[in-house]
């Protein structure tokens, strides 16, 4: 069976797949994935809404800008994935191990992510307004960066970008060795962000949260 096409919605059913698919755009909207191998495909851009990936092998596939929305997830493994800018809005995930994945500028808002791990996660610039992060962990994940300009081979750093936590139930949250990262001449240093930049750029006052 041949890679899927874009736009084309696929039966990928019981298929376990024998090689990794370049398939950007494609369609697996509502098929049944359980246990598939996808492991290094591309995938980016593709439309996952409501597939069932439980048990699947996504290690080190880049779904960058996937819809996963209703995806269910449930021991799939995405050690090395790349979600950067995916969408998980309003999905149930909790209990989910994100451990090992990017989740750069990913939008998890309104999902149940209750006593998930992005335990060493890149999730800065993450939406994850009015999400439920209850016992969620985030330790030694990289959760705020500086915005930087480069003109004429001048960097300047500017704002602080962080998760974004407005609304956000955040009561048991684990923030331990939460990082504040910046790429310099292409060597990427992160320190321990402080509690007072936290809650100022994440824009939640992360009562009942566990701080760095």
């Amino acid at each position: 069976m041949g890679a899927p096409r874009p736009g084309h919605r696929t039966a990928m059913i019981g298929l376990v797949l024998a090689v990794a698919l370049d398939c950007t755009g494609c369609n697996f909207a509502h098929a049944n994935l359980r246990g598939e191998n996808f492991r290094n495909s591309h995938l980016t851009g593709s439309n996952f809404a409501d597939a069932d990936l439980r048990g699947a092998d996504l290690r080190g596939v880049k779904l960058v800008g996937a819809n996963l929305r209703g995806a269910r997830l449930d021991g799939a493994r995405i050690d090395g994935a790349d979600f950067t800018g995916a969408n998980f809005a309003d999905g149930d995930l909790h209990g989910m191990n994100f451990t090992g994945a990017t989740f750069t500028g990913a939008n998890f808002r309104g999902a149940n992510l209750r006593d998930a791990r992005f335990d060493g996660d890149d999730v800065i610039a993450a939406d994850m307004r009015d999400a439920d992060l209850g016992n969620a962990s985030f330790r030694n994940a990289k959760i705020c960066a500086h915005t930087t300009l480069s003109e004429n081979g001048v960097t300047t750093y500017l704002e602080v970008a962080c998760i974004d936590l407005r609304g956000a139930a955040v009561r048991g949250t684990v923030f331990t060795g939460a990082q504040l990262c910046d790429k310099r001449d292409g060597v990427e240093k992160c320190s321990l962000i402080d509690p007072a930049t936290l809650r100022e750029k994440s824009k939640n006052d992360l009562s009942g949260a566990v701080l760095p």
